[in-house]
């Protein structure tokens, strides 16, 4: 079956690429910045985001985890942007609206451990706002703070709507609590209310959200599941079964399963690889 088609001109791997930038890997013709590769992501129509939330997932959503969970230099370096949010960061907040994401995140406890250490540090906030980030290409201005930190933020709060399912977390979360409120107060007016938002939320989330409401919105996001075969009409967790390889591409029977497994072979799990092994 024919994939999704992605905007832009945009593929797998021009996706990949701008999240993991694996440096012996050729660069895509097109080589544009995650940061407005996921603002035109996030303008496809809601059934049409749902296919490419799980085709890009059911690539690369391991490799995105392992490469944030790693030693690599950049993510430990507080000189550098990627210390604080990386592309990897970025690409995975944007996947977790899809809840097998989120499961399979909450498997590595240490990506949302690690977060909540560096929110914890007293001047992380002060450092993350001051380090340079560079622009794109093409004269394209670099992030920023604002839409950086809130995303961050965004990333703890979907997380925790799962922390029945994180091994070990953390135990100083509650120390996050008076900085949420501080950010709450400190951004109430930024003309994008991430920040403010994400920081009310994760102070409710901390305290102990109401059960019925976790369960709503677990619910809500499970309806966004749909059928790796994209003229599919099936929807919703109860209805799908998942592909054993990847665990995120779903099916509404065999029958799709085996048609969509021509391209999606392709994908499974694979990470990154040379473009030409798309399909």
């Amino acid at each position: 079956m024919a994939p999704p088609t992605f905007p832009n001109g945009l593929t797998l791997y021009t996706i990949g690429f701008a999240a993991l930038k694996y440096p012996d890997l050729p660069p895509p013709p097109t080589n544009v910045p995650l940061g407005n590769i996921v603002g035109a992501l996030q303008m496809v129509p809601p059934s049409a985001q749902n296919h490419i939330v799980a085709q890009i997932a059911s690539q690369y959503v391991n490799a995105l985890i392992e490469y944030q969970t790693s030693d690599e230099p950049v993510l430990h370096d507080p000189s550098l942007p990627q210390h604080y949010i990386s592309t990897a960061l970025v690409l995975l907040n944007f996947l977790t609206g899809n809840p097998d994401v989120c499961k399979r995140a909450a498997q590595t406890p240490a990506l949302v451990n690690d977060l909540i250490e560096k929110l914890l540090a007293p001047d992380f906030e002060d450092r993350m706002k001051a380090v340079v980030r560079p622009p794109g290409p093409h004269g394209i201005p670099p992030a920023k703070f604002e839409d950086d930190f809130g995303t961050l933020l965004q990333f703890v709060s979907t997380m925790l709507l799962y922390r029945d399912e994180i091994t070990g977390l953390h135990p100083r979360i509650n120390e996050l609590i008076p900085k949420l409120r501080e950010w709450k107060r400190t951004y109430r007016n930024s003309p994008t209310k991430t920040i403010k938002n994400a920081s009310e939320r994760l102070v409710e989330q901390i305290q102990g959200m109401d059960p019925t409401m976790v369960a709503m919105m677990r619910r809500m996001q499970g309806s966004s599941l749909v059928c790796g075969v994209s003229t599919c009409r099936v929807t919703g967790a109860e209805r799908l079964t998942v592909c054993n390889g990847c665990k995120i591409q779903r099916y509404c029977g065999r029958d799709h399963q085996k048609a969509d497994w021509k391209y999606h072979k392709h994908i499974c799990n694979k990470g990154l690889v040379e473009p030409t092994a798309e399909r």
